[in-house]
């Protein structure tokens, strides 16, 4: 099962606000797809209110060590979940959802792939012993998050707060967490203080998020404590503008925040910065999916209205016209026959999708191989330019830093192709959209945490008695032959020419020795990282062959049953038509009456189905 972090980090929906007027178009629309004898239109319809009643929005608060995320969802939520102290850091993703009443979850990782992890109930006051460093040391408890509801307006609509490890820099190892969480987050806070502009490694991790995240805020945080604040705002903006990366700079106090809800300080409230913050959440985050969520339900409804009124569309004209029902009759036909070209399995919608991931598949191959390849060659470049006993550690991290991000990329560029394609399915469905809204595609990067280069190059630890041994050993040769040739012109075995010609060897014998040493721990390094990456390619390869195969048959079924719906929804509308030319003249106005009526309810349907796009997204959660 792949997995990552923010698909376990989340409170549940129990107590949410859920989008009701949704809900109540959706039902509605259920028991039309009922009345109307269709439980095909009536199970979509249901998978489309499965995802409106899990409201969640899933923000990750992401930044370096100390930086005041801890501090900023605090003051978010106006409570003391995340534990914050100068000398307690966070080591397991909080996530702090909405909940009727305050409760916590642990949830620890299954021992097994593909199981689910296990969820221990937790005091809230007891969070600081599982979620900080001293209290669960380098996650000795072996937990992937904690879960933490409580009952604020903020996050009643389903925005869910995760409060991620702080790393000693963006580009260490650790970061690997919070990168293969990106694809599956709707948000991302970047939280970075006001005592220094943005760092190359915030930027770089900047430049990755915005390709695997639909929308960046960037936080400035403690601008209480540092008064060039403005100055080192405007450097940000700066810096993004550079990168070409949209995304607003928010600069924000949680001492000032705390101090005005403290004392209701409206003025000193606004000074902190989070009303802002606030509001950008709710309405461009938390809105902004609401508002995705009621374009789905929209479309949907249309598609199964229109399916419906089809069969009422040629009761119509056939009732109408009479003169036309010859020509509407064959109409119908072809179009049935069209509809029952699309259910074979020599469909072009078939071919379509077949042909689509044999060809996905290779190019996913070649564009993991392209990359696997290119950190291996950044690899072996930066070996071959230090000595790798002394910085083993640094080039470790760098290996799995830039190998997991590289990891997380190749399924973003997968996840594109894989839309892309769904897109070019449907078009053999007419305007009908199909397929899965959602698929299923994260990075196994739960997995390359297991994997390590299992070689550890020590640095050059030889003592100076053993380097004199080995200058001795390459100087004797030399005073042995310089000695010799000096008892031939009087001179003594040992003499100066000897000692110091001697001397000369043995320098060249110590540093032919280091040579050697040097190339052998490089080549020890570059085997190591030869080793990790082509295991890396080796898991990664097999698991998004699988996943391509898993979303092959997703949108396989999901087509399938589109095909289904349209040949239902014809072949009712025909025998609708055949039926209408039985009969006469009284039971043809009397009939046309209804069919007005029941077209009538239709397009009512449908436009209260429109109207939860000209009425906007509906919350509670306020400014403060």
């Amino acid at each position: 099962m792949n997995t990552t972090t923010t698909n376990h980090t989340s409170a549940g929906p129990q107590g949410q606000h859920l989008d009701q007027a949704a809900l109540d178009v959706l039902a509605l629309s259920t028991q039309a797809a009922d009345a109307y004898g269709r439980p095909d239109l009536a199970q979509r319809l249901g998978q489309v209110e499965r995802r409106i009643r899990d409201p969640r929005v899933r923000v990750l608060v992401v930044g370096e060590f100390k930086q005041g995320k801890s501090s900023l969802v605090n003051a978010l939520v106006n409570a003391r979940i995340c534990p914050v102290d100068d000398d307690v850091a966070t080591s397991v993703p909080t996530a702090v959802g909405f909940a009727g009443d305050p409760v916590a979850t642990a949830l620890h990782a299954p021992g097994d792939d593909g199981d689910e992890p296990r969820r221990e109930p937790i005091d809230i006051d007891d969070i600081a012993g599982y979620v900080s460093e001293s209290g669960n040391p380098a996650n000795h408890r072996n937990l992937w998050a904690v879960e933490v509801g409580i009952p604020r307006t903020l996050l009643q609509d389903g925005l869910v707060l995760v409060d991620t490890p702080g790393v000693g820099g963006l580009g260490s190892a650790h970061s690997a967490t919070t990168i293969g969480a990106l694809p599956s987050a709707d948000a991302v806070l970047l939280v970075s203080d006001a005592s220094q502009e943005y760092t190359e490694p915030e930027l770089a991790f900047l430049d990755m998020a915005r390709q695997l995240t639909p929308t960046i805020v960037c936080v400035l945080t403690k601008t209480d404590f540092y008064p060039a604040w403005r100055k080192i705002a405007e450097l940000d903006r700066e810096h993004l503008a550079e990168r070409g990366i949209d995304a607003p700079v928010l600069a924000t106090s949680a001492a000032l925040r705390q101090r005005a809800l403290e004392t209701e300080d409206r003025d000193l409230n606004r000074e902190s910065g989070y009303p802002e913050l606030v509001a950008r959440l709710r309405e461009g985050i938390v809105g902004d999916a609401t508002r995705v969520a009621r374009r789905n339900v929209v479309h949907t409804v249309h598609a199964v209205c229109q399916q419906v009124s089809g069969r009422f569309d040629a009761q119509r004209r056939a009732l109408s016209d009479p003169d036309q029902q010859a020509q509407l009759v064959a109409e119908l036909t072809a179009a049935r026959e069209r509809a029952d070209q699309l259910r074979g399995k020599a469909a072009r919608w078939q071919q379509t999708l077949g042909d689509g991931f044999a060809d996905l598949s290779a190019d996913a191959d070649h564009e993991l191989r392209t990359r696997t390849r290119q950190v291996l060659k950044q690899a072996e470049a930066s070996i071959q330019e230090v000595d790798p006993g002394e910085v083993w550690e640094q080039l470790e991290q760098w290996l799995y830093r830039t190998t997991t991000e590289q990891v997380a990329a190749h399924y973003a560029f997968v996840t594109a192709r894989t839309h892309e394609l769904a897109e070019t399915i449907a078009q053999h469905f007419a305007d009908e959209r199909g397929g899965p809204e959602h698929l299923d595609i994260a990075a196994p990067l739960e997995v390359l945490r297991q994997i390590d280069p299992a070689t550890t190059v020590e640095a050059d630890d030889r003592s100076a008695g053993e380097k004199a041994l080995t200058a001795m050993k390459g100087s004797y040769g030399g005073m042995m032959m310089v000695g010799i040739l000096g008892g031939v012109v009087g001179l003594g075995m040992i003499n100066p020419v000897s000692i110091g010609f001697g001397a000369m060897l043995g320098k060249r014998a110590l540093k032919d020795e280091q040579e050697r040493l040097l190339n052998q721990r490089r080549a020890q390094a570059k085997q190591a990282c030869r080793s990790y990456v082509d295991e890396v390619a080796f898991v990664v390869g097999k698991d998004a062959r699988d996943t391509l195969r898993r979303i092959q048959r997703a949108l396989r079924d999901a087509f399938t049953a589109r095909a289904d719906e349209l040949q239902r929804s014809t072949a009712d509308a025909v025998q609708a038509a055949q039926q209408a030319v039985q009969a006469d003249d009284a039971q043809r106005k009397a009939r046309l009456r209804d069919v007005e009526a029941e077209l009538q309810r239709l397009a009512q349907l449908q436009a209260r189905a429109d109207a939860l796009l000209a009425a906007g997204p509906t919350g509670h959660g306020g400014t403060r």
